[in-house]
């Protein structure tokens, strides 16, 4: 994934309508060592530092539920890139100068996009939630800048930070069967004797023939007087059941069907789903 920020960035500052000189120059992603020979006046970024976004870290996982499974993803690792930036003119009459409105050009871009446009992003970045952010930040304050250009074998000059956040799916989404019945049993206290029987709650869908979900579609169990809604999915609950046969209503709108249902289900791979014509 590392290489489809760097294809990326490279895109952005490639980007048609640029003026001169940031239109006419090459962009690199080496470690600007000394000597640093080039044959073309250059913008390098060089990846120096990848570290997890403890600020974006998230802890919870992204449950879905689609049929009969429900998919639980782990949270993607947010990871932050550190870019140094550099301008390196060829040719002409001051290079200080040029060096200068060069990285001009480059941190005006910089400063004006906080998150890398989609129109440059690679397809599977394209996919990323959230956004990649982008930013200029300040140098660590620890960070002493003439060491830092000694330690990648430079001396020191004009240098932007870029920072890149992507996030990153360290593991696999695990799959599950829902979970459509659970049972509740009541026990007397102290003493611990059973109360009457169990009861349980069961959950299903309503959808349509195109397995579209029915939003507030009316779901009755008819001899037990529960009714409820179903969710923006199609989903509905139940709850306060006993088991035995029952006759499951949906309505929605003028179209009303009725289901025998087996609390809890009688064998494995029935459900109380439901589908409309």
């Amino acid at each position: 994934m590392l290489h489809e920020v760097t294809e990326s960035l490279e895109a952005f500052l490639k980007q048609p309508g640029l003026d001169p000189p940031l239109r006419d120059a090459a962009i690199r992603f080496d470690r600007p060592t000394d000597p640093f020979s080039l044959d073309q006046t250059t913008v390098d970024l060089f990846l120096f530092e990848i570290r997890e976004n403890v600020e974006l870290r998230f802890n919870d996982d992204e449950v879905r539920r689609v049929g009969g499974q429900t998919f639980v993803e782990p949270p993607p690792l947010r990871v932050t890139l550190l870019y140094l930036v550099t301008a390196w003119p060829v040719d002409g009459p001051d290079l200080v100068k040029q060096e200068h409105q060069l990285l001009g050009q480059v941190m005006q871009l910089l400063a004006a996009t906080p998150v890398l446009p989609t129109t440059f992003l690679t397809p599977n970045l394209q996919q990323q939630s959230p956004p990649l952010p982008m930013l200029l930040v300040q140098p660590d304050a620890t960070r002493n800048p003439a060491e830092f250009w000694a330690a990648i074998g430079n001396r020191i000059r004009p240098s932007l930070m870029l920072s890149v956040t992507v996030s990153m799916q360290a593991f696999d989404a695990a799959a599950y069967p829902s979970v459509i019945t659970s049972e509740t049993r009541l026990k007397t206290h102290p003493g611990g004797v059973a109360l009457d029987a169990p009861y349980f709650m069961v959950g299903g869908s309503v959808v349509d023939a195109a397995s579209a979900p029915f939003v507030n579609a009316g779901v009755r169990i008819v001899e037990r007087g529960r009714s409820t809604l179903t969710d923006a999915q199609g989903r509905f609950v139940l709850a306060a059941i006993p088991a035995g046969t029952f006759t499951l209503r949906v309505t929605a709108g003028a179209v009303t069907q009725d289901r025998t249902i087996t609390v809890p289900v009688a064998a494995a791979g029935d459900t109380y789903n439901v589908q409309l014509p």
